[in-house]
């Protein structure tokens, strides 16, 4: 008898509803720390700044402060960058510390939660696609950006030593290190705390 109430006591607490775990609702884009790191190769500077790991929010700025700069606008220089052996030759803006720049975004970013009521274009496009009520729809990367940070993580969201070599140009003349491009390398990293 002992047994049967004791089995009986077990089962009425298997039948009881279990509470749902229920997680934050912060946003993809939400950043949960801060680190940078940082290079400098020729008239080159590299920045990355870490926002979460594991996981894609990094972004990545190359400044160039050549003699390029001197000879043209800042508009008319494009930055040759190599990744981790995915290579793009991106067009540079000016900059406000008196250099010409790349600013690159390997993750999601401008993140909102799309509702029925909302007119945004992410929103008007994700109800557009079938999507539901409640998602969280971000801006993704660009197709440059999404093919230069493809060898920049690991396929646990790790980052990988980043291999940076760089090169300017502008109107046919290249800055490069003597056609050797300046090389700079950030190290791992599979957290930022």
């Amino acid at each position: 008898m002992k047994l049967s109430q004791t089995f009986l006591a077990a089962f009425a607490l298997l039948l009881l509803p279990l509470s749902a775990a229920r997680a934050s609702d912060y946003p993809p884009d939400y950043p949960i720390c801060s680190v940078y790191d940082s290079a400098t190769t020729g008239p080159f500077e590299v920045i990355r700044h870490t926002r979460r790991l594991p996981g894609r929010l990094a972004t990545l700025t190359i400044a160039y402060r050549g003699f390029l700069r001197g000879l043209y606008p800042d508009s008319d220089i494009s930055l040759y960058v190599q990744l981790n052996g995915r290579q793009q030759l991106i067009q540079a803006r000016a900059g406000t510390n008196n250099d010409a720049y790349v600013f690159l975004d390997a993750g999601p970013r401008g993140c909102g939660k799309c509702m029925r009521y909302m007119n945004t274009p992410l929103c008007n496009a994700h109800f557009a696609a079938g999507g539901q009520e409640g998602v969280w729809v971000c801006e993704q990367p660009t197709a440059v950006e999404s093919d230069l940070f493809f060898y920049a993580f690991d396929a646990n969201g790790n980052q990988n030593a980043w291999d940076i070599s760089l090169a300017a140009t502008a109107h046919g003349q290249w800055d490069s290190n003597l056609g050797s491009n300046y090389f700079a390398r950030l190290p791992a990293r599979s957290s930022c705390w």
